[in-house]
């Protein structure tokens, strides 16, 4: 048996070849430890994309809050009007939240299209998602478990390389 890859001899019983790590035919039908990254980046992805979609919506909720809603109140109670510097920092929490959103969002996209510095972008929002307890924790539990595991950067390195 040859290995498809390199073309080097190897057993039947050998998960990855011994001299290009290439993942034989008994490797890929039993999963082995170096194809983490191909099993899971999809779904890491697609993850990263919906939690941060819900983390916008709060954003523009909030953001709403501060441009519409308050100054309605204010509008309609001028006796005895909210303090005013809720306002601004409605506005400046619905800031972060939105742009924490998109950081998510861009993160997600480029896991999915496989791009070179998505595995890093990524890892920084589930470093950043592990304070989000405890939806953004499992997030960013997997994020770390998935492209950190020995050997991820070398595996996402060459799946960034290969065609869809």
């Amino acid at each position: 048996m040859f290995c498809t890859a390199c073309g080097n001899v190897i057993t039947p019983e050998q998960a990855v070849c011994s001299k290009c790590g290439n993942p034989t035919s008994v490797g890929i039908m039993y999963g082995t430890p170096g194809r983490r990254i191909l099993e899971h980046y999809y779904v890491l992805g697609i993850l990263h994309i919906v939690y941060s979609s819900f983390i916008a919506v709060a954003g523009i909720g909030v953001l709403f809050l501060g441009k519409v809603l308050f100054p309605w109140i204010m509008q309609m109670n001028p006796h005895n009007p909210p303090p005013a510097f809720i306002i601004p920092i409605l506005q400046f929490v619905a800031w972060l939240l939105l742009i924490r959103g998109g950081a998510g969002v861009a993160a997600g996209v480029g896991l999915i299209q496989r791009a070179p510095w998505a595995r890093v972008f990524a890892l920084v929002m589930g470093f950043i998602s592990l304070l989000s307890i405890p939806v953004g924790t499992a997030l960013g539990i997997y994020t770390i478990w998935v492209l950190m595991s020995p050997g991820a950067e070398q595996e996402y390195s060459r799946l960034t390389l290969q065609p869809r």
